[in-house]
């Protein structure tokens, strides 16, 4: 019986073909990752044959190669750890200081709310792009510096949304009687209205996953990336040059983001469809 919620929710899910398609796009990109130190144990930058070989052109690299003599099967595989670790990570970072925000802004509203959501306003001034390039530029082009900075730029909608389930949420009859019983207001906010709030929330964080596959993916591009991993975004900025000789350097990457974006897009809107209470009986 107590299952019955999770149950009653993938059948919701489940009704949207779509978001099925994306998960099982997903789980694709997810069995590359996790299988790729088994089928690839080679170093995936490592020259490994001769340069611009042809997909299928070769058993030995079902993708060809780069410009280098890079497999790009293995970069493509490897990539995907990357691209994946990055999404998930930022969106948690995101998360964590958009709800943190949010909920305090709403909760205790006043010169608090006023501050705080003049600080949100004043990140979304900023251009995303700049800002990524801007602190991966002063950290370092370090993996975990990456992920930092795309979840320091992607937070601000997270934000705006906690504050408004919470603005909704805040005078309702539990949470006056949460008062009234001497809880403390962190108690409140987490163990009260937060767990009412989340499922507009972990929606919109689904979707930061897909904008942070895309922030990363521009980072390597411009050459600001983590040089000791593969990357899609990468290796798409190494074949640029080769794009009117070799373009399936370019396009074999850039078919692998459009697929796990598209895929992260349709599972977002498979979670709306089974979390939002006005869309559940669609």
């Amino acid at each position: 019986m107590r299952f019955s919620p999770f149950l009653d929710f993938c059948r919701r899910f489940a009704r949207n073909h779509a978001a099925l398609l994306g998960f099982v796009l997903i789980l694709v990109v997810i069995g590359c990752a996790a299988v790729a130190p088994w089928l690839m144990p080679r170093d995936p930058l490592r020259i490994v044959g001769r340069a611009e070989i042809w997909p299928f052109q070769s058993w030995r690299f079902p993708l060809g190669t780069d410009s280098l003599g890079r497999d790009i099967a293995a970069m493509i595989m490897y990539g995907a750890r990357t691209t994946l670790l990055i999404g998930l990570f930022a969106s948690v970072t995101a998360t964590l200081i958009g709800v943190s925000v949010g909920a305090s802004a709403a909760y205790f509203g006043g010169w608090i709310d006023e501050l705080l959501m003049r600080f949100t306003e004043l990140f979304q001034t900023i251009p995303s792009l700049i800002f990524v390039l801007t602190i991966v530029a002063v950290l370092g082009q370090k993996l975990e510096y990456v992920t930092v900075a795309v979840g320091i730029v992607s937070w601000t909608a997270i934000a705006r949304l906690t504050r408004a389930e919470f603005l909704s949420l805040r005078d309702r009859e539990f949470v006056q009687a949460c008062r009234a019983m001497g809880m403390s207001n962190l108690r409140i906010i987490v163990g009260e209205i937060l767990p009412n709030a989340l499922p507009p929330v972990i929606v919109l964080s689904s979707l930061v996953i897909s904008g942070a596959v895309l922030f990363e993916s521009a980072v390597a591009f411009l050459g600001l990336g983590d040089p000791n991993v593969a990357s899609w975004g990468g290796l798409i900025g190494d074949g640029r040059t080769l794009i009117r000789t070799s373009w399936y350097i370019c396009a074999v990457p850039g078919i692998a983001i459009m697929l796990t974006v598209l895929a992260l897009n349709l599972i977002g809107d498979g979670l709306n469809d089974a979390l939002n209470p006005k869309l559940r009986d669609r």
